[in-house]
């Protein structure tokens, strides 16, 4: 059955008039003789760009096949099509460096999209609906979801196959009137698949039946309009409903029903894809060009696995940024002004001089000024830091990191995550955006820059013209890294955790990774992220008061973000391969219960989404606040050759040590409010983690048991194994 499709509203009058003249395409979708709704509280001309499903705000509900047009050029067949008018208006924040008068939203990046996230968070309005009276699918039993006559239910349009969802309302809103219903998938969407999302029987605090809106009544009940424009939709309407009552969800339960249509694989991860290979095309088989810029002993017999030496320099990428050497608040270059061009090199500043540092372990040498020290060659590795860090410093020179490169011989190197660097935070860029999203670009652009800049250093690991042709890779003669692999692997922590997928799916060097407290979809992550009001929201909440403004930017803000983080990349590790890319990606998950910076929902989502088999009994034995723990996750049989799941716990809180499980809410927990030490870090730290990272990142990669009949226990933060 081919689905009617929304022509561009300004030029779709002639059609409209058309279909009240002959009942809408016959008699099962004909309005009824005489009867006619009261949309007096619509403004018709509103309709151009907002949707009057809903009335409480213009872009609710949210995604929505609404802001599309059909476009024959886009692999999903339709083009975002949102207009300024209906977009959140950023608000002078008071605070010194920011904008000081309102700031409307530029839609022209999110209309390059020809679909949604595939980790939307769908949003409604819904002023008085009560989620445990209408027995809504809740994120700590996520089967909710599955059963007959679940309320909330969200299905793909052309199979009917049933999503995994949970619904939550809007934790940090102050008003209870300005509330957004939030229902994310608990396991991906399919990338460019149209769905559809059903809200029946919804019931208030009372557990009475909630009403619908006035339109949707009228388009469910076949009640006239009276407007050409909203006569127009009817078809569309017509259609949604036909589908639903196949799948046995009956028209006359309705209190809301949309659809929406996930961006393709192509659209998200295309920009990627093509600065990669453009860049690989440029070295034409040569390696990167670098400068060992300092080589320092750092021998230090007081702390178990130091390192003997530290290796600083630069490299050579090219810049598909606006900005000269790719600095801080560059966008991609263009080049041309197609809503479908992708990025080119920057003819005026075509090359960006990136740092890094490599660390090498006195396992590997264990003293270069001594000619009888002999050489292990070490396996080469690149790792990713935290959040807004940086490469060549802090964490990367941690003991976590000592005593992995020491007891499993392995070389790091590191290079910045720009885009989400410290020096994206000391330019004012990260400021700049969350007072204004439009500025987006400037962090998400950057971010695909660094993602291409690690596999430039990566490159810099395998190729023999790259670093191991140089003296400080070498201890007489001898090459201090191994050089038969094929790949370089990859082990991140945090953001290295949120970001690193991306590079693994899309990095021709790299091919097995390890995501250290992982996550995936930053509109998922950010208000979970404990600390996030007191540093994030400070200045994202003033601009955008409106509590429904608030979850619409960060839904918005996800579909750029999906350009250069895990999120985006998810498919390819669950048998959808990308163009010109290895199919046998790995992913280890470590995750750490109750953490206070990554939730723990989101490496589910991922294991979920990738299929990526979890450490039993951790379902049977460990701590968890859902009731219904780790559903549709399978379990790990060991040794497994493919993906794996493991969660680390460190431990009730007791007042001195340990950490309470989460809340389920959009809040996240924090040691000022009693959720006890975070366990962040806790899994990095522990040595059976670490053999298990060591044993999968080898040419036999294979996932081993660490933890027997067991929960996986990790280090506290007082240093000591939890019993």
């Amino acid at each position: 059955m081919s689905r009617f499709r929304l022509l561009p509203l300004a030029v779709a009058s002639t059609m409209a008039t058309s279909l009240l003249l002959t009942g809408c395409g016959g008699s099962s979708s004909t309005p009824a003789r005489g009867a006619q709704v009261d949309l007096s509280e619509l403004d018709p001309a509103q309709a151009q760009y907002c949707d009057p499903l809903q009335t409480g705000h213009c872009l609710y509900p949210f995604p929505n096949d609404y802001y599309t047009v059909a476009d024959a050029h886009s692999a999903t067949g339709r083009r975002l099509n949102l207009h300024a008018e209906a977009l959140p208006v950023a608000q002078p924040t008071g605070i010194p460096g920011l904008p000081t008068s309102p700031s409307p939203m530029a839609p022209q990046e999110w209309n390059r999209n020809d679909g949604f996230s595939p980790g939307a968070m769908l949003l409604a309005h819904l002023p008085g609906i009560d989620l445990v009276q209408s027995g809504a699918p809740a994120l700590d039993d996520l089967s909710v979801a599955l059963t007959d006559d679940a309320p909330i239910v969200v299905i793909d349009a052309d199979s009917g196959e049933r999503q995994l969802v949970w619904a939550e309302l809007d934790a940090t809103a102050n008003d209870p009137q300005r509330q957004s219903l939030m229902i994310r998938p608990a396991r991906n969407f399919k990338e460019g698949h149209r769905y559809i999302v059903a809200l029946r029987n919804l019931r208030d605090k009372d557990g009475e039946l909630m009403a619908p809106s006035a339109l949707f009544r009228a388009y469910r009940d076949r009640l006239r309009t009276g407007e050409p424009i909203y006569e127009q939709r009817r078809p569309a309407m017509e259609e949604l409903f036909a589908r639903l009552q196949r799948h046995g969800i009956a028209r006359e339960s309705l209190v809301l029903a949309w659809d929406f249509t996930v961006a393709s694989q192509a659209n998200i991860t295309g920009r990627l894809l093509h600065i990669r290979d453009d860049a690989f095309a440029r070295l034409g088989g040569n390696a990167p060009v670098f400068t060992v810029t300092s080589v320092s002993e750092e021998i230090d017999g007081q702390k178990r696995g130091s390192f003997s030496r530290g290796i600083v320099g630069t490299f050579q990428v090219p810049n598909y940024l606006t900005s000269p050497g790719g600095a801080p608040g560059g966008r991609f270059h263009y080049g041309s002004t197609d809503i479908d061009a992708l990025p080119q090199v920057n003819p005026d500043s075509d090359q960006i001089s990136a740092r890094f540092r490599c660390q090498v372990s006195e396992a590997t040498v264990a003293n270069f000024d001594d000619p009888s020290s002999q050489t292990h060659p070490a396996r080469p590795a690149v790792y990713g830091h935290g959040l807004f860090g940086e490469g060549p410093g802090g964490e990367f020179r941690s003991n976590a990191l000592w005593e992995m490169a020491y007891d499993h011989n392995m070389l790091y190197c590191a290079t910045d995550w720009i885009g989400m660097s410290r020096f994206d935070v000391e330019s004012g860029v990260v400021p700049s955006v969350l007072a204004d999203i439009s500025n987006l670009p400037m962090m998400n652009d950057r971010s695909q820059q660094g993602i291409l800049n690690f596999m430039f250093l990566a490159e810099l690991l395998r190729h023999p013209q790259g670093f191991a042709s140089h003296p400080a890779f070498q201890h007489q003669g001898n090459i201090i890294f191994r050089t038969d692999l094929d790949e370089v692997y990859f082990d991140g922590n945090s953001q290295g955790g949120i970001v690193g997928g991306a590079l693994v799916a899309t990095a021709p060097n790299i091919h097995k990774g390890v995501l250290g407290v992982p996550g995936a979809n930053y509109s998922l992550l950010l208000q979970r992220f404990g600390p996030f009001a007191e540093r994030f929201g400070i200045m994202l909440y003033p601009a955008y008061p409106d509590p429904l403004d608030q979850s619409l930017v960060f839904a918005l803000m996800q579909m750029l973000w999906d350009r250069a983080e895990n999120n985006g990349y998810l498919s390819h590790f669950a048998g959808h391969p990308l163009p010109n890319t290895r199919a046998d990606k790995r992913l280890l998950l470590q995750g750490a219960l109750g953490d206070h910076l990554v939730t723990q929902w989101s490496a589910e989502i991922m294991a979920r989404t990738i299929g990526a088999p979890l450490h039993e009994p951790t379902r049977r034995l460990g701590d968890h606040p859902d009731r219904n723990r780790y559903f549709q996750i399978d379990d790990l049989n060991y040794p497994h050759a493919g993906h794996g799941f493991t969660v680390w716990d460190s431990g009730a809180h007791d007042g001195q040590r340990g950490n309470a499980l989460p809340p389920h809410g959009n809040i996240g927990p924090t040691q000022a409010t009693g959720y006890g030490l975070d366990p962040h870090e806790s899994p990095r730290r522990t040595p059976a983690a670490q053999a298990q990272k060591s044993a999968f990142l080898q040419p036999d990669s294979m996932v081993i048991d660490v933890c027997g009949d067991d929960i996986c226990r990790s280090y506290d933060h007082t240093g000591l194994t939890r019993q």
